[in-house]
């Protein structure tokens, strides 16, 4: 699973008095939505040493004008940015500063921040942290929560993790369906597969990631068409489908050599 980049609109919305032109905001507030969209396009492209310096910029902007919103906006996508640097290190300091920093951040923000922390640890294999990282962001997240559909994805992660694939399943099966985000249901079509291939259902979990892949090529996302390349794989060769199989874990592997060698 993948978390995405936090989503937050800065508070830049142009004033219009009656019989003027539109005035323009402050000369910080317009570098830090600079630097934030500059930041955004790095990441996208990859290039994460200037995602990280320019995230970095966008803090110290908001710190000079108090946006709190914007500043744990800020951390949790420097985060983003330190994981994928495999620096979790890093990515959990940030976390914690919008946790326990001591300043109030919105609750949303809390909420995204302690989900993000359930995933990275979860990647490591700390599920029982994850748990209760997990547990914090759904206390955080009000109602209508638009993080829901990743929680019950990750905890459908969980079970999987102890060895409960039909709970895994049921809350996989909650969350890929229509109106979910194409991401998350995605997440949900490839843990349901799993689940389904722990069942010994493969051909239900052929069904699961052939969708999941159908998605992620329409996001984009390289890692996860590898993963679900693989997952096919895994399922056909269970059902004795060799040939098929290896077909399958070649194109896996030339995706993801081709993603490290792609132009950033």
């Amino acid at each position: 699973m993948t978390i995405k980049l936090v989503l937050f609109g800065l508070l830049g919305a142009l004033l219009t008095a009656c019989g003027t032109s539109p005035q323009r905001p402050p000369a910080a507030l317009e570098q830090a939505q600079s630097a934030d969209k500059s930041a955004r396009r790095a990441l996208r492209e990859g290039d994460l040493a200037r995602a990280r310096a320019l995230f970095a910029e966008t803090l110290t902007l908001q710190q000079s004008l108090d946006n709190l919103p914007a500043m744990a906006a800020a951390l949790i996508n420097l985060s983003t940015v330190s994981h994928r640097l495999h620096d979790d290190a890093s990515a959990l300091a940030l976390l914690d500063r919008v946790l326990n920093g001591g300043l109030p951040y919105p609750a949303d923000m809390r909420a995204a921040a302690a989900f993000r922390k359930a995933v990275i640890q979860l990647d490591a294999g700390r599920s029982g942290e994850a748990e209760s990282a997990l547990a914090l962001a759904e206390r955080e997240c009000a109602e209508p929560c638009a993080l829901r559909p990743g929680f019950l994805n990750l905890r459908a992660r969980l079970a999987l993790g102890r060895g409960d694939y039909a709970g895994a399943l049921v809350l996989a099966q909650s969350v890929a369906v229509k109106g979910i985000e194409k991401e998350e249901q995605a997440n949900a079509r490839r843990i349901a597969a799993a689940a389904e291939s722990a069942l010994g259902r493969q051909e239900a979990a052929l069904g699961d990631y052939q969708a999941a892949l159908d998605m992620d090529k329409e996001l984009g996302l390289s890692g996860r068409i590898a993963e679900d390349l693989r997952g096919i794989a895994s399922a056909l060769a269970q059902l004795g489908r060799k040939d098929e199989a290896e077909g399958y874990a070649r194109r896996a592997q030339a995706v993801s050599e081709a993603a490290v060698r792609a132009p950033r």
